[in-house]
């Protein structure tokens, strides 16, 4: 059970930005204390936290939920563009709803290695990879007796294909490029809430 909280963590009970959070701590509405140096940290107690929370009306649960879900969780990321796989690495993790370790594999072989050596909770699966077809690799995914919890998003631009895909053992498909769509599905199948419905009432 964790003594002290960042602004990040009061921002993923609390589901709001970190400026916010920050912004709320100047007025005196959320106590604490920064850390020593130019650039000192937010430091709040677990008291202080659930009073914040009391004030906002957010409920006790959600900080439970909310240390139940901070082990990282480990995702996947599979497609042949690299500057795509760049671009959703970054987004994934400026996203203060969930703490993850994201690995990139842009070919049949990277991408079996990587499965086998991460095990991971979740993986984004394109079609199109080089040295073998999506379909395959997803055929192994759903075979393989380790990975037979690990979800698989199948995020492609043939949207003909997700009938088919969904038949053959993906837990969703998502057409590109609808990132927004993804990130919502994913946090879905790792059972992650959105928590920014308190976001207008905090900043009343």
């Amino acid at each position: 059970m964790k003594r002290f909280f960042t602004s990040a963590d009061v921002g993923r009970v609390c589901g709001m930005s970190v400026p916010t959070v920050l912004k709320r701590f100047e007025e005196g509405l959320l106590k604490g204390y920064k850390t020593r140096g130019d650039k000192g940290e937010l430091r709040v107690t677990r008291q202080y936290l659930l009073d914040f929370m009391e004030r906002l009306g957010v409920p006790r649960e959600e900080l439970d939920r909310t240390e139940a879900s901070q082990e990282k969780r480990r995702i996947l990321m599979v497609d042949d563009d690299e500057v795509l796989l760049k671009a959703l690495k970054a987004n994934f993790a400026q996203d203060s709803r969930i703490d993850v370790d994201v690995r990139v594999a842009n070919n049949a072989v990277d991408t079996l290695f990587a499965c086998g050596n991460t095990r991971p909770d979740l993986i984004i699966l394109d079609l199109k990879i080089p040295g073998m077809r999506g379909e395959k690799v997803l055929e192994f995914i759903k075979t393989s007796a380790e990975l037979n919890e690990t979800k698989v998003v199948v995020f492609s631009g043939y949207p003909r294909f997700k009938v088919k895909v969904l038949k053959a053992g993906a837990d969703a498909f998502v057409a590109k490029p609808d990132v927004k769509g993804l990130k919502d599905t994913v946090y879905a199948l790792l059972g992650i809430e959105r928590r920014n419905r308190v976001e207008t009432r905090a900043q009343a």
